[in-house]
């Protein structure tokens, strides 16, 4: 079968990379305030994490990847520490996963959690929302939310057609039709919202690709407020400490 977004193959040990971003996260959980399990929608997997700053200036709401079908929330609490240090609060968002639903309903959760915290007392007047990998995608397909003040996307998908015939799909089901509506490469909207796309050098090909088309398909649109970063020697998993430790700001 063909599995040319196998991100496993770029690196020693996927597993152990995990788990470091676990026990990193699980350290952060104990020794940070925060307010967990918070409930934006009535449906599968609807909560968020907040990890408050007194006085912050600026939130990021982090989306986070998996394909579509793996990992929590708490997996990139890790996150939160560079962030606080900035004076910056952190929403750890969660979604619910494949094949327990589909992918527009994922996008439709996605927009459901950001109508909940644009009304909460706790949001700031400057709002970044950060995604990586699958999480850029569902990001992409909210850029025009009111909410979305900027958007960083991280190793995003953003043309779904070629994971139609990879093993990704077995959990997935996109028809072709699915993946084409469901691409925002494909039906790129005009908007003012800026956008910052990173892809490490150390990606797979593929991954490389779709981050350079849909930086194309915004500036085909005279986005002025568009950017596409290649950070050297990163690759699909260290890109969000090479983000949040050195570039987020």
């Amino acid at each position: 079968m063909n599995r040319p977004y196998d991100n496993a193959t770029t690196v020693p040990s996927e597993a152990a990379i995990l788990a470091d971003f676990q026990n990193r996260s699980k350290r952060v959980y104990r020794h940070y305030v925060h307010m967990a399990d918070i409930r934006y929608a009535n449906s599968p997997r609807a909560i968020m994490d907040v990890f408050p700053v007194k006085q912050a200036q600026k939130t990021v709401i982090f989306v986070h990847g998996g394909y579509w079908q793996w990992c929590e929330k708490s997996d990139f609490a890790f996150i939160v520490p560079a962030l606080h240090e900035q004076n910056i609060q952190c929403v750890l968002l969660e979604y619910a996963l494949a094949p327990l639903v589909p992918v527009y309903l994922m996008i439709e959760q996605v927009h459901e959690a950001l109508d909940f915290i644009q009304h909460q007392d706790w949001i700031t007047e400057h709002v970044v929302v950060v995604g990586h990998s699958a999480g850029a995608h569902l990001t992409a397909m909210n850029l025009t939310h009111p909410l979305v003040q900027k958007a960083v996307l991280l190793s995003g998908l953003y043309d779904l057609r070629p994971l139609c015939d990879t093993h990704l799909n077995q959990a997935l089901q996109l028809s072709l039709d699915d993946a084409e509506r469901l691409s925002p490469a494909l039906h790129t909207l005009s908007h003012n919202t800026p956008c910052e796309l990173y892809c490490g050098a150390d990606e797979l090909q593929e991954l490389k690709w779709q981050s350079e088309q849909f930086y194309h398909a915004l500036k085909g649109l005279n986005q002025t407020h568009v950017e596409l970063h290649l950070l050297k020697d990163v690759n699909h998993y260290s890109i969000i400490d090479a983000y949040f430790k050195h570039i987020a700001t």
